[in-house]
């Protein structure tokens, strides 16, 4: 599975669909890289690859009403230029997340 490279990912969230652009770089079973969203660049840190499944995990500061750090928990399946699974974000919830590769 070709997981590197670029991605236009898009995440449906209960405040609607949410884009970013990521990027993948690989090293035997490891993933690194960046996820851009919301006027921030954030490090894709834990990744892994197993066979056509991927997993990466990136970390946000956001306020509600205090400071909270969120880790959001990607999960996927790639098929060539595409990809498609699951993000966990804690007690945001888990939501559906898809990828075209740009």
């Amino acid at each position: 599975m070709t997981v590197e490279g670029t991605w236009k990912l898009s995440v449906d969230s209960p405040v609607g669909e949410q884009e970013a652009r990521l990027v993948l770089r690989r090293d035997g079973d490891r993933l690194t890289g960046s996820l851009d969203h919301d006027k921030a660049s954030l490090e894709v840190v834990d990744g892994v690859v197993d066979g056509d499944v991927a997993s990466w995990k990136v970390v946000k500061a956001i306020t509600v009403v205090v400071k909270v750090r969120v880790t959001a928990t990607f999960t996927v399946t790639v098929e060539g230029d595409r990809m498609r699974g699951r993000v966990a974000a804690g007690k945001f919830g888990t939501f559906d997340v898809t990828g075209l590769r740009v």
